[in-house]
């Protein structure tokens, strides 16, 4: 069951929020979009599931849960951006049918890191899989932006992490409109 932070009473619209990407806030919100779409196959016009995005960012595999069910949600999933979408939540936050952010959003970009303990042979795993879901990461985000590969493989060279704000996300798709 969805927790009641997730789950707004259908007179309360469509709202759901999202802060630290982890499986219980992505399977909570996964649950209200299935909910949803199950009433709006019944319906000719739909009003869009909004989903509000302050987040440093978090769980990759459950960003990437989250990414496919708004892809395949027939109902509309609109992004809004308050405060930062970081990390897993920049890709989160590219998902979105409509993308809208306020002035101050700030944006941050940075490839996928993993723990560094443990045997060699782990760790060249852990390099294999990062880079496997690094490109998963980079081609979906490329696929919704103007941004393009020679820019995000020179933040990767050249720093580790890249902030960017709201009149960036603009120039290159990201945002949508700005609220």
């Amino acid at each position: 069951m969805a927790s009641s932070k997730n789950k707004l009473p259908k007179s309360s619209g469509r709202i759901l929020t999202l802060g630290d990407i982890d499986s219980d806030s992505v399977n909570d919100i996964i649950e209200v979009i299935y909910d949803i779409n199950e009433e709006d196959v019944k319906k000719t016009i739909t009003e869009p599931i909004k989903l509000i995005i302050n987040s440093f960012g978090g769980e990759l595999y459950s960003g990437l849960a989250l990414i496919d069910v708004i892809d395949n949600s027939h109902t509309p999933v609109y992004t809004i951006c308050h405060g930062s979408a970081m990390s897993m939540a920049l890709i989160i936050f590219s998902a979105g049918h409509r993308r809208f952010a306020s002035k101050y959003a700030t944006f941050m970009y940075h490839e996928a890191s993993y723990g560094n303990e443990g045997k060699i042979m782990h760790h060249k795993q852990e390099l294999k899989e990062t880079e496997r879901t690094d490109k998963i990461c980079d081609d979906y985000f490329l696929s919704k932006t103007k941004f393009n590969a020679k820019q995000l493989k020179d933040i990767r060279d050249k720093r580790s992490e890249w902030y960017f704000d709201v009149k960036i996300a603009m120039k290159y798709g990201l945002v949508d409109e700005l609220i």
